[in-house]
């Protein structure tokens, strides 16, 4: 029940964004999206050489190494990042079509950025795997976990808080959280759960067969939508 009131909350926030939008010339926008409810989906396309494929430290997950990439922009005290993460897992079935790249965005603050920063120091110490763990741990914490409640999860999941603290801190593993989240700056990604599927970026969360849609209009045509589909 909780999970579903959730959602509802998720998609009156997001058509509350995209309420003036609609005001908007098409123009503005790569393809006419909404999301089943009704909503305006803000998609613009992005120059190739701030796609997010080259940055350091992207977690992946999902279906074969062929299909397409859907990079996901998220903090860890967001919870529309939170129903984000409960329904992508509807879509990475070995037969999904769809990968998920992981980025870290902590938009909300320094104790978003200390959850990270755990996260980005189990990866380098204990490789992606251990990282997904314990990313899957977090995302699906309430409120605004730092990084006390992130090592925390670390212990629980096997791994070493006294070995990832001090990772935590090291300068190379703050650079790769730069480089996501400048990445994402970048881009005009403010907000988030913000997403880049090929050459494209969307904001918010849309649900999951419409993400499936866009997977599948990408194969097929290139783009978010193929020439002439309904909105």
């Amino acid at each position: 029940m909780a999970q579903h009131v959730t959602r509802r909350f998720a998609l009156a926030a997001l058509a509350a964004c995209a309420a003036g939008a609609r005001a908007a010339r098409a123009e503005a926008y790569a393809f006419a999206l909404e999301t089943p409810e009704g909503a305006v989906i803000r998609n613009f396309p992005i120059p190739k050489a701030l796609a997010p494929a080259g940055l350091p430290g992207v977690l992946l997950a999902g279906a074969a190494k062929a299909a397409p990439v859907l990079y996901d922009f998220f903090d860890y005290a967001c919870p529309y990042c939170r129903v984000a993460s409960q329904e992508l897992d509807l879509l990475l079935g070995p037969d999904s079509g769809l990968r998920v790249g992981l980025l870290h965005h902590p938009v909300l603050g320094a104790r978003s950025e200390e959850a990270a920063l755990v996260v980005l120091a189990a990866q380098n110490l204990c490789g992606d795997e251990a990282a997904l763990r314990l990313h899957a741990r977090l995302i699906e914490q309430p409120g605004n976990t730092g990084a006390e409640k992130a090592l925390a999860l670390a212990g629980e999941l096997g791994l070493d808080p006294d070995r990832l603290q001090p990772e935590a801190a090291r300068k190379r593993t703050r650079a790769v959280l730069e480089a996501q989240a400048g990445r994402a700056v970048a881009l005009g990604l403010r907000q988030t759960p913000a997403f880049v599927l090929g050459g494209y970026a969307f904001i918010g969360w849309p649900g999951p067969e419409t993400v499936q849609g866009f997977a599948r209009a990408l194969t097929r045509c290139g783009g978010l939508a193929c020439p002439g589909a309904a909105p």
